[in-house]
């Protein structure tokens, strides 16, 4: 009797993982969205600053990678250590909650990325050629 009760609440612990897992995952798109914009908008921001320095000046020279790079690499990082703390184990299977997280990343990632594409124009980074006008 105690093996079917301790099977039952294994059984609705796994689900309410699951649900967590899946329900984080989706939240995840929008957030993943936003980091990708935001690596746009810090390119342009960028650009626009180092049209308007002096020539030989340097002072903008890690705007885009502080504001833009960095927070696009901890959304991920962030996301994939949430993501494999509750994900779903299986019993003899090793290493797949590492997969299961780092796939949905992966997913939900690319699914901000082409919004982010679709939102500038099919345009991830400002060129710096001096095509740009702000």
């Amino acid at each position: 009797m105690d093996d079917a009760v301790g099977k039952r609440l294994s059984g609705r612990q796994r689900k309410a993982k699951v649900v967590a897992f899946w329900s984080l995952t989706v939240l995840g798109a929008p957030i993943m969205c936003g980091a990708w914009i935001w690596l746009t908008l810090a390119s342009t921001e960028q650009v626009s600053e180092s049209a308007k320095a002096p020539p030989g000046d340097t002072s903008t020279d890690g705007f885009f990678v502080m504001f833009g790079v960095v927070p696009l690499v901890l959304a991920h990082l962030l996301g994939l250590v949430i993501l494999r703390s509750i994900a779903p184990r299986e019993r003899d299977a090793r290493g797949t909650s590492w997969t299961m997280a780092a796939v949905a990343v992966l997913v939900t990632s690319g699914v901000g990325l082409a919004v982010a594409l679709q939102v500038n124009g099919g345009v991830l980074l400002t060129p710096a050629d001096g095509g740009y006008t702000p």
